[in-house]
């Protein structure tokens, strides 16, 4: 079983990285499955009906989200299907965590697959997540699957490492997004495959996929915001590969793809 999971997907640099390289990947490495992170993925926010449908028709089969979910309407539809999962740990009293389901099962070559989302505690959400350990914990403990995976979309690398180093050896994969910049220390550990942080799919010569200007004004001094616009460069694509054992439903191997557009 091999199952692609893709970072941030980021406007539309990131929409036509895919629309490039993704049938070539299904094809050379015989994937079984593809996921995406798609919560940047239209115009930097959220993602579109029609662009939830041009992604599906490069090859994404399942899609994760973050803090940028709800920034367009139309997300309601999307997360009321069968193949999108918002974060698990919304606080219940939210108006967001009326729409979709945090953890979705599937099956693929008669192997159930659970994909879950999570918001970490150090990511800006205006305080609509609990924290995600706890729940989490209580959460594995009531649901089972072949192989599970985690996409945990959080600010900093060292709550990453600790939500590795507490579920280790009880999920399948647990796979970092949000900080757009891909992390070069892919590892197995107790069975576990991890990152630190998947990367991201969109502009390669802006800031984590947004144009500049903005951004560097602030850091200049000159402005105290800034606004995240898609990029117009060229692309890069970053995802990771897991492969799992057909008897065990282990994971054998995960590979890091980072790839330029030429």
């Amino acid at each position: 079983m091999k199952i692609l999971f893709i970072g941030d997907v980021f406007g539309k640099a990131g929409r036509r990285a895919i629309k490039e390289e993704l049938p070539k990947l299904i094809k050379n490495e015989n994937i079984n499955c593809v996921i995406a992170n798609a919560e940047n993925t239209t115009h930097g926010r959220s993602l579109s009906i029609a662009h939830y449908q041009e992604l599906m028709s490069y090859g994404v089969n399942y899609f994760t989200f973050g803090n940028h979910t709800w920034h367009l309407d139309e997300i309601k539809e999307i997360l009321a299907k069968n193949n999108a999962v918002r974060p698990l740990n919304l606080v219940k009293t939210v108006e967001e965590s009326k729409y979709g389901k945090g953890s979705i099962v599937f099956t693929i070559n008669h192997k159930t697959i659970r994909l879950t989302n999570l918001l970490g505690n150090t990511i800006e959400c205006h305080k609509i997540q609990e924290n995600p350990f706890p729940l989490f914990a209580k959460f594995l403990d009531e649901n089972k699957a072949d192989i599970h995976i985690v996409d945990f979309h959080t600010e900093t690398t060292s709550e990453k490492n600790a939500f590795l180093l507490t579920f280790a050896g009880k999920v399948s994969a647990i796979l970092g997004t949000h900080t757009h910049v891909q992390s070069a220390d892919e590892k197995i550990y107790k069975n576990t495959a991890y990152i630190t942080d998947t990367g991201m799919t969109g502009g390669s010569l802006g800031v984590i996929g947004a144009e500049p200007e903005t951004i560097l004004n602030v850091f200049m001094g000159k402005a105290e915001r800034f606004r995240l616009s898609p990029s117009k460069s060229k692309y890069q694509f970053n995802a990771v590969l897991l492969s799992f054992d057909d008897k065990t439903n282990l994971v054998e191997s995960i590979k890091r793809i980072f790839i330029y557009e030429k």
